[in-house]
């Protein structure tokens, strides 16, 4: 049941990320500080936002719940929203940092940005 219960957190994407055409999942993005499953089978997550500004949190914690509850086995689903924990990039899994990595060299091939080309004179 706990590979079931990761893979319906993989399942949930990071709005912004989806925004930026760079989708990473809460788990890729380091977005998750805990989950445990408990004997009867209630499960509890906790979740960071990216920053403290962030708005979709609260969504994104409601996809989480929405997901779990689709477990079999799962009978009860708390989502706590860490607001302590600062996200730092670090945070990421490595397979969350090679993705980023892959849409940004395919966007710098695509709309290359060249150095001041906004200056006057260039």
């Amino acid at each position: 049941m706990e590979r079931a219960i990761e893979a319906a957190i993989a399942l949930v994407d990071d709005p912004c990320s989806i925004a930026a055409q760079a989708p990473l999942n809460v788990i890729e993005l380091g977005l998750i500080r805990a989950w445990r499953l408990a004997d009867n089978g209630h499960v509890h997550v906790t979740v960071s936002p990216t920053a403290p500004s962030c708005v979709l949190i609260a969504s994104i914690a409601e996809g989480i719940e929405g997901r779990l509850r689709a477990v079999e086995g799962v009978t009860d689903v708390q989502v706590h929203i860490d607001t302590e924990t600062v996200w730092l990039p670090q945070m990421m899994t490595a397979e969350g940092r090679a993705r980023l990595e892959q849409r940004r060299a395919r966007s710098r091939t695509s709309v290359p940005v060249r150095p001041r080309q906004w200056e006057a004179g260039r």
